[in-house]
């Protein structure tokens, strides 16, 4: 028997053909999502939210802030601790070394500078002030180079040892010339010379041999403080002293009965040396204020 396929035609057969062709299936099409028209005005506006709230944080804190330090309202008992603390003021200590006392004035706070004539002295705003160069007993002139708000008012070489305070910054140093000089003339500065006593962590040895009461300007720890001895020293044992104290570079500050004062903490005035009634007219201070 033979299979006859569909697509076949037999002799008593017709096959009508059309024109129409099969349609094709439609297939359903989801709906179009609508363009998004508000996606920068919302970026916007979700900014100014986030800036707002960041404000108000802010504000809020700083407001804190304010409270806690006194610096705002009338916080008195906070403000008054604030500024206490920002008083410049001495710590004072004592100390002995192989048998040589000395007393460590320590600036806390304040600006050093340097200054002609006894007007230091009853300076309120002071908190440390002591004798700076030495001063000829013929004629009254500082002796070496002195600079005062970059004015040169004494001018000479006299002893290597030195102070330059540049920007409000105290550098002590040993050098018969050196650039911290014209540092301080061309910056408004000031300059004094004296004798050195320690450079580098070792004794400089200096020609005067008496004894009398000793006062340094002193690299201490990273910081310059005066040192004065408790007695009488020659230079040779206050300089050892100021070694053993652990002292890297140091200069002599004018000694013996020279007056100078320190004031600690809560104001408490401590003299060094005897207060002269007629003080030479070119007396000189470091002075701390």
């Amino acid at each position: 028997m033979n299979m006859i396929s569909r697509h076949d035609i037999d002799d008593n057969e017709i096959r009508i053909i059309t024109s129409q062709k099969e349609e094709p299936v439609a297939h359903p099409v989801p709906p179009r999502k609508p363009k998004r028209r508000y996606t920068v005005p919302a970026i916007i506006v979700l900014a100014a939210i986030v800036a707002f709230l960041i404000w108000i944080c802010g504000n809020a804190f700083w407001k804190r802030s304010q409270h806690q330090s006194g610096t705002g309202g009338s916080n008195v008992g906070n403000t008054a601790k604030a500024d206490s603390i920002s008083k410049a003021f001495v710590e004072i200590s004592d100390t002995t070394i192989h048998g040589v006392s000395l007393t460590v004035l320590r600036p806390v706070g304040g600006t050093p500078t340097l200054a002609v004539g006894p007007g230091p002295l009853a300076d309120t705003a002071a908190v440390l002030v002591m004798p700076a160069a030495d001063v000829r007993s013929d004629n009254g002139a500082i002796v070496g180079a002195y600079v005062v708000q970059g004015q040169l008012l004494s001018k000479g070489y006299s002893k290597s040892g030195f102070c330059a305070i540049i920007g409000g910054t105290p550098i002590i140093g040993v050098a018969d010339a050196t650039p911290y000089l014209e540092q301080a003339l061309e910056s408004g500065g000031y300059f004094f010379r004296q004798y050195p006593l320690v450079v580098g962590g070792q004794v400089v040895e200096n020609k005067p041999k008496g004894k009398a009461q000793r006062k340094a300007l002193a690299e201490l720890s990273g910081r310059v403080v005066v040192i004065v001895s408790g007695d009488r020293q020659t230079f040779h044992d206050f300089s050892q002293a100021l070694v053993d104290l652990g002292v890297t570079n140091a200069i002599y500050l004018v000694g013996a009965d020279a007056y100078g004062f320190a004031k600690d903490d809560s104001g408490t005035f401590f003299p060094f040396g005897k207060k002269e009634d007629a003080p030479l007219q070119n007396t000189n201070y470091i002075v701390w204020r």
